[in-house]
């Protein structure tokens, strides 16, 4: 077989996957574009412009989304050293590592859904939560934990920290296991403390991993609370709590504005490609 030969099979090799993208990836995305200038309840449409655009700049609600999308953004670094400090300590085979290995992933395994209709259920006037806190003796402790924003947000963020430590921790292992032992080893031999291994070899090993985990989780505060929020809060009380994706919902679903869904959609799009070139080009400063 010639190499031009080679190459007409390759490339038609891989058109039915391409012809998968252009349907299912590429047709929705040049959809939604096109909505977005226009008014459009899903049947009819009518062009208008930039005025849903402009309407998202005007309407009052977008500095209030961007403030409950920043809640969960500065809680990425959170995570980030929870999942680093579990993973090292798994790495070192503290007592009960055997045991801890084997369950932390089980989170990750559940849907946004589950875990918010469970938080939901402990959280609630006579949830689990204020029931424990009854009986030994805490009443005074409890609250009406799904009515108030600030606690709304905490149980938000618990669930968000949940779902994700083992991600992380098995991003981090992945990682730690790429280190070689001989370093652990030499560094044991001529003293150096577990701080000093952890910020002297541990974290500048781990760069790479701690960049790609800092960057899902950042676009996923953007386009992935959706699940969450709609188990647990539903975006209240008013839109207290209501992130950028599920105004997207609201709009597209409940109010039947899918044009105004479509253009806070691209406006969601241009956002995080932004954060995103932001990080990338933080990325390539740390590791000149």
């Amino acid at each position: 077989m010639s190499l031009k030969q080679e190459r007409w099979v390759g490339l038609l090799s891989l058109l039915p996957a391409f012809v998968l993208l252009a349907i299912f990836v590429g047709y929705p995305m040049f959809n939604t574009f096109f909505h977005s200038f226009t008014k459009w309840d899903g049947v009819t449409s009518v062009f208008v412009g930039w005025d849903n655009f402009r309407n998202i700049l005007s309407n009052g609600d977008l500095p209030l989304m961007l403030r409950n999308n920043l809640i969960f953004l500065i809680s990425v670094p959170g995570i980030l050293l929870i999942s680093l400090t579990v993973s090292v300590l798994l790495h070192e085979e503290v007592k009960g590592w055997r045991f801890f290995r084997s369950v932390y992933y089980l989170p990750a395994i559940l849907s946004s859904v589950v875990i918010g209709f469970l938080a939901k259920s402990m959280f609630t006037n006579r949830g689990v939560v204020n029931t424990l806190l009854e009986k030994v003796g805490l009443g005074h402790f409890t609250v009406d934990w799904l009515n108030t924003v600030p606690t709304e947000f905490m149980i938000l963020i618990l669930c968000f920290y949940w779902q994700t430590l083992g991600q992380g921790t098995l991003i981090f292992l992945s990682g730690l296991s790429s280190i070689s032992n001989e370093l652990f080893d030499a560094a044991k031999i001529d003293g150096t403390s577990w701080r000093q291994r952890l910020f002297y070899i541990v974290i500048p090993s781990l760069y790479p991993a701690i960049f790609y985990f800092t960057i899902v989780n950042v676009i996923y505060v953007f386009v992935g609370l959706f699940g969450l929020v709609y188990s647990i809060t539903g975006g209240g009380p008013g839109y207290e709590t209501t992130p950028i994706d599920y105004m997207i919902y609201i709009q597209a679903f409940k109010s039947g504005n899918m044009g105004y869904a479509s253009a806070l959609s691209v406006f969601l799009f241009f956002i995080v490609m932004f954060i995103t070139w932001i990080q990338l080009k933080i990325s390539k400063r740390l590791e000149q």
